[in-house]
């Protein structure tokens, strides 16, 4: 995480800071750490749930693809059955 941005967001949520001997503030090395731990563990669950994403997306495409096979058969099977009874009609 960017380290400005981090320190930013610790003053605005009231978290000490460590007094450099030039007279600047940083966070102090558990802060970082603990937001480093943080981070990890939020792009984790991001990936997790992304990956989870796509297989469900995945899945879906097949279902989709297998529908799409089924009504063009169905249509196939009507448009013979149709054709037939015209035939019959014709015939008879």
């Amino acid at each position: 995480m960017n380290k400005d941005r981090l320190i930013k967001m610790a003053l605005a949520s009231g978290i000490a800071l460590n007094r450099l001997t030039d007279g600047s503030y940083t966070l102090f090395s558990a802060n970082i750490k603990f937001a480093d731990m943080i981070e990890s563990a939020i792009s984790h669950k991001y990936e997790t749930e992304r990956k989870k994403d796509q297989d469900d997306l995945a899945a879906l495409r097949l279902k989709v693809t297998a529908q799409a096979g089924e009504i063009l058969r169905l249509r196939t099977n009507a448009s013979n059955v149709v054709n037939c009874l015209d035939e019959g009609v014709s015939n008879g």
